[in-house]
């Protein structure tokens, strides 16, 4: 039935309604609609984490969706003609979260998290976090999360530090998956209320 790791449906029936929810791996496509993350960055600041050769950030590959994971990191002292790098996702649905790694060491990596959160062209949130100077990881990080889209497509943006550049740090991400949700008509018009099912792919 495919791959064990690409994706968690899980379905809620209320009523007539039912609400799925969709993980979409960093480096897989949307097991419902195909599409897939796309990246953008100047040269090397997007790399897959299990081909990167200089990245500094060690994973537990295994606490990690699918084993895989995105790795950005910004210098903003550079120029960056197309700006921050950045991660967009379309998707059609009513709520969406982000799961990440975070490092929290502040060197081998440099851990700090200045993350910009956009739907449909509108900053709507943020992540910072000053890493706490160990050498280790916390895995399955909500960065973000909302609840009240209203139905419909949207364009989730996540941006790696402040656009335009400004003195500081350098910011990591360690992107590992998104989930969202939308709601579909229940196939059942008699299904009884809060009866859950969870299937995996």
């Amino acid at each position: 039935m495919g791959s064990t790791y690409s994706s968690l449906i899980l379905i809620l029936a209320v009523a007539n309604a039912i609400l799925v929810n969709v993980t979409v791996d960093d480096s897989l496509p949307d097991p419902s609609t195909g599409n897939n993350i796309t990246y953008v960055a100047s040269e090397g600041e997007w790399i897959s984490g299990l081909t990167c050769g200089t990245c500094k950030a060690t994973i537990n590959v295994d606490r990690m969706h699918a084993k895989t994971w995105h790795d950005s990191t910004n210098f903003p002292y550079y120029l960056k003609p197309r700006g921050p790098p950045n991660a967009t996702f379309t998707f059609n649905g009513t709520a969406i979260y982000v799961f990440c790694a975070i490092a929290l060491s502040t060197i081998n990596p440099i851990g700090y998290s200045d993350m910009r959160f956009y739907i449909d062209g509108e900053i709507v949130g943020n992540y910072t976090r000053i890493p706490p100077a160990i050498q280790d990881y916390e895995y399955n990080v909500p960065v973000y999360s909302n609840t009240t889209l209203l139905p419909g497509p949207h364009i989730f943006m996540l941006q790696n530090g402040p656009y335009p550049a400004q003195e500081g740090k350098e910011t990591l991400i360690l992107l590992d998956y998104i989930v969202y949700s939308h709601v579909n008509k229940a196939p059942n018009p008699n299904c009884k209320r809060n009866s859950i099912l969870i299937f995996w792919f």
